[in-house]
């Protein structure tokens, strides 16, 4: 009897890992047409309301999910007390939070360019960087969801795999 609940509580542990895992992948997809929702919404703000980079990284966070709400709160109060220059401290930024976000490396450094441009070009030139920036991230979610359910379906068998070796190990 203690066997098999114990056998139970391993596969219930294995099966609530794979679930998680998906969960993880979902949350990969939905950050990054996040990113793209942050860079439309930050050409906005140039073209548009012409506001000044603080003030649109404060709206921006708050009409936008999380993380990215708190990253351009960091953003925009990093850009009233920091001394160094925007794509200095975004990239310093990118960085601390890295452990937020979901991002492979390539994903992460296109975050991090995004920020080397900012305030540095005329209105033209951010606003071409933006369409560049948002393209990018359009083909790095389209990756992302092609490779979604594979993924999530090799995640399932793996996480169930290694609860029944575990249970046929410990029997």
């Amino acid at each position: 009897m203690l066997k098999l609940l114990g056998s139970l509580i391993v596969l219930a542990a294995s099966l609530m890992y794979g679930w998680k895992i998906n969960e993880e992948l979902k949350e990969h997809v939905e950050q990054l047409i996040g990113m793209k929702e942050m860079f439309l919404m930050l050409r906005g703000e140039i073209a548009y309301a012409r506001t000044p980079l603080r003030e649109a990284f404060l709206q921006m966070a708050s009409q936008g999910k999380e993380p990215f709400s708190d990253f351009l709160k960091r953003a925009a109060k990093e850009l009233e007390e920091n001394e160094e220059s925007i794509g200095e401290f975004w990239g310093r930024l990118v960085e601390e939070e890295a452990g937020k976000f979901y991002f492979t490396r390539e994903e992460q450094g296109l975050l991090k360019r995004a920020g080397e441009n900012f305030g540095y070009l005329d209105v033209q030139m951010q606003l071409k960087n933006l369409e560049l920036y948002m393209e990018q991230a359009e083909v790095f979610i389209q990756r992302a969801q092609k490779e979604l359910k594979d993924r999530q379906k090799v995640a399932r068998t793996l996480s169930l795999m290694c609860g029944l070796f575990l249970v046929i190990l410990l029997i």
